[in-house]
């Protein structure tokens, strides 16, 4: 075998600190082909050709890297819109110091230790040992979640281990959501009583993990800074579980356009919409007047098309260039203004004569690689952060000044992986972790009367699209604006709870009991973290 054996002590220690899967039949075969004694100089340099580029595949197959018909399908794209700065440090983001360290040190090892044991034979051994008796790793790091669900249902859940369940028993219990799912539908009455809008704020990469990371306190803490969580508390309602289900951008603005029907599957996605599934085209039939608008272009990735074809919207896509440029994407293009965007909107909107109306607004400002407006320098995230919520903090004022009611919902795509972990690096967001598919999801009534002993409700259960839209449906029937004091109690009682599944073409997330379980695209399912760690 030779250095091959070297090769699989290094993915050994790889394995054991969770830095890559291993496929142990083929990494068996593998080494049993490395193993082959070769007759003859010719045959021998055949099997390193052959050795070597195979080794390589393997090794990626065992990583968490996306998969080859992933890579091959986007790489291009990639290659193409992302800036040389960005690809640099992106690539800087894979090196890891400490590990490197490590595998020197077992480098020295192997060739003193080379010389007076067969170390091939505890290649065998190795592999074999993860055959006979697979280990069940909970990584810590990688689950992101801040609050726990709560009730009897929640508690019932506590029972299942899924870390003993075959791979066939998981795949029927997805087939299960999926089959409960298919079922679930919310709709809209006619609205009435006094007029109000509806805002819908679709913030790109912001986590509950992604603000454990900036603000060390925790989302409901204080710290020197109280302006950087205002944005948070004075939301009226905070969905501390709300699960995006997505952890790209196009596959998440269409689930929650969608958002009026039950979760489906990713591929799903890209089918024709159901109309009693589309959320603005329902909000329009009951009255609201559908308006689009963004502070980008949405030419990466096709979001314009996500949005206009496969999502279906029912209104063009507003611009507004005389609005500042604050950013550049990683591609270069220019972000606007958060704020200079959505107030040219509500200068329009204030002369608009349409009662109500419903906006859905997507930002980028918090997007991975953005650069200053000149394009020389990153903008760390926490900066970006701050940006985006003074933004909607100015905004909802101004709101608030005009005595316009108004219900702003912010539901966020997904997280922007900010700490990264063992399996995915800072930025990467091939597999829907719940630290990136976990999003501070909120709502509140600008300008209703609100009782003297307000206080914020926190909706503690796993809650996604369809409990958003049940909750708006509520307001809609039952015009809070009506009231001469809102009664929160009465409208967010027994709201539709949906387990957490999240899903894109790099893999699945399910969530049985309290441990998360990860599918990768083959079929194969691993434990990936446990909730709350």
């Amino acid at each position: 075998m030779g250095w091959w054996s070297l090769y699989f002590f290094v993915k050994f220690l790889l394995y054991a600190g969770g830095f890559i899967g291993f496929h142990p039949w083929w990494n068996l075969l593998f080494a049993v082909f490395t193993a082959l004694p070769a007759p003859n100089r010719r045959l021998s340099v055949a099997k390193q050709v052959v050795a070597i580029p195979a080794g390589i595949v393997l090794l990626y197959y065992d990583s968490w890297l996306p998969s080859l018909d992933r890579v091959r399908s986007q790489g291009a794209a990639v290659l193409s819109e992302f800036s040389s700065q960005y690809l640099l440090e992106l690539a800087g983001r894979f090196i890891n110091w400490d590990l490197l360290g490590q595998i020197a040190v077992m480098f020295v090892l192997y060739v003193f230790l080379r010389r007076v044991l067969r170390l091939s034979t505890f290649v065998f051994v190795g592999v074999l040992l993860i055959i006979a008796l697979p280990t069940v790793r909970i990584d810590e790091e990688t689950s992101g979640t801040v609050a726990r669900a709560s009730g009897p249902a929640a508690a019932g859940r506590q029972e299942i281990d899924p870390r003993n369940m075959r791979a066939e028993a998981l795949d029927a219990q997805l087939q299960r959501f999926y089959d409960n799912e298919r079922d679930r539908l919310v709709r809209f009455p006619l609205a009435s009583g006094e007029p109000f809008d509806i805002i819908v704020l679709h913030q790109c990469s912001i986590s509950w993990d992604d603000l454990r990371q900036v603000y060390t306190t925790g989302y409901a803490g204080t710290d020197s800074d109280p302006a950087r969580y205002r944005f948070v508390r004075r939301m009226n309602v905070l969905f501390t579980r709300f699960n995006s289900a997505a952890s790209y951008s196009g596959p998440a603005a269409l689930r929650l356009l969608r958002g009026n029907c039950g979760q489906i599957p990713h591929a799903t996605l890209y089918e024709p919409a159901p109309a009693e599934c589309r959320v603005f085209d329902n909000l329009q039939k009951a009255g609201f007047e559908p308006h689009w608008l963004m502070n980008h272009n949405g030419f990466f990735g096709d979001f314009l098309g996500d949005i206009r074809n496969r999502g279906g919207f029912p209104a063009p896509l507003e611009l507004f260039t005389n609005v500042p440029v604050t950013h550049r994407s990683f591609d270069g293009k220019p972000i606007y203004d958060d704020y200079g965007t959505l107030s040219a909107w509500w200068n329009k909107r204030l002369a608009n004569p349409a009662p109500r109306v419903a906006l859905f607004y997507n930002t980028v400002t918090l997007h991975d690689g953005n650069r200053r407006a000149d394009g020389k320098q990153q903008l760390p995230y926490a900066e970006r952060l701050r940006s985006l919520t003074d933004a909607l903090n100015r905004f909802v004022d101004e709101i608030q000044a005009s005595g316009r009611r108004v219900i702003v919902v912010g539901i966020p795509e997904h997280g922007a992986a900010v700490r990264g972990d063992r399996r995915q690096i800072a930025g990467l967001r091939e597999i829907p972790t719940p630290a990136i598919t976990l999003v501070p999801s909120m709502l509140m009534l600008v300008n209703a009367n609100l009782p003297a002993d307000y206080r914020q409700q926190r909706i503690d259960i796993p809650i996604s699209y369809l409990g958003v839209n049940e909750l708006l449906s509520r307001f809609i029937d039952d015009n809070p604006f009506d009231k001469p004091s809102v009664q929160f109690s009465s409208y967010i009682q027994n709201l539709p709870s949906t387990d957490f599944v999240a899903e894109n073409e790099g893999g699945l997330i399910m969530q049985l009991g309290r441990y998360y379980m990860l599918r990768t695209p083959d079929g194969e399912w691993s434990p990936w973290g446990r909730e709350g760690e």
